[in-house]
Parts: structure tokens; sequence; C-alpha cells
């Protein structure tokens, strides 16, 4: 398969991942919701996501490239995130429940803990683009739980 092809593929599945995953977003509940005074506006929000997904992307294709054998599992563990990506927006935008996000959220961040570590073991320069991810995750964490705490605390 030509590279750029194969990067495209990659690119169209974490903007698959992405969108299943926005579709949820959005609407009263969020809106209502209090924020701290240091939550990002929907516009910056919407940017660096965006951003991750692409960059999530590349590094996976970097990975896919090398042909080597343990991209395969490199690879499983990449789907596994972005499934829990999709799983994390479902739980808090659809089913409006911040409480339970925050331990979906926990496992979408460990998972592409051990997706930096695998794309290591296989392309170093591929992990380093994950990186910024796991940070934002991080972030998003902090975020959901003061969220939660603001608006009641309940599951």
């Amino acid at each position: 398969m030509h590279r750029l092809t194969s990067l495209s593929l990659f690119l169209l599945l974490a903007m698959i991942a992405a969108a299943v995953g926005g579709q949820f977003t959005g609407g009263e509940w969020y809106q209502a919701m209090r924020q701290p005074p240091w939550s990002p506006p929907a516009v910056v929000m919407a940017l660096v996501w965006a951003l991750a997904y692409v960059m999530m992307a590349v590094a996976a294709w970097m990975v896919w490239d090398t042909r080597r054998g343990l991209a395969r599992v490199a690879l499983a563990w990449w789907v596994l995130q972005l499934l829990l990506g999709i799983g994390w927006s479902w739980v808090f935008f659809g089913m409006h429940r911040p409480g339970w996000a925050l331990v979906v959220l926990a496992a979408w961040w460990l998972v592409v803990l051990v997706v930096i570590r695998t794309f290591r073991s296989v392309k170093t320069a591929a992990s380093r683009l994950v990186g910024p991810v796991a940070i934002w995750l991080l972030f998003c964490w902090v975020l959901g739980f003061v969220q939660w705490r603001l608006n009641g605390g309940g599951i």
C-alpha cells in the first residue's frame, strides 16, 4: 500500500472515532454545568481534541509503517484507546454521568500510557507524538473531576 494512502487511512480511522464520540457532545446539559474559571472555551477544546486525534493517527501510522512484529500488538492497544475515547464521550455527554466518565477517562489514560510504551518499542518518534495526548487526557480528567464536584458529585 502506498505510504500516503496508508497514512490517509489512519487519519480517517481516527477522525471516524472522533466523529462518533463527537455525536454525544454539546447540548444543553453540558452548557448548564457549572465550570471552573480555567475551563477552556469550547472552540479551544475542539481544536485540541482534533490535534490530539491527528497526532494519534500519525503515530499509529508510523508504527504500522515499520512492519515490525510488535507493531500489531501496539496497534491493538491504539484501537482500544480509540474505543475508550468513544466510550468516555458516550458516558459523559450521552449518559450525563460525569462520575462514571472519570473512571472511563482514567482507563483511557492508562491505555494511552501502554500505547506510548508499546509504540516506543517499535518507533520512538511515534511514542513522542502520543505523549502530549496523555498530558491532555490528564488535564481533561482534572477538569472533569472539578466539574463533577462543582455539579454535585453524583455518579
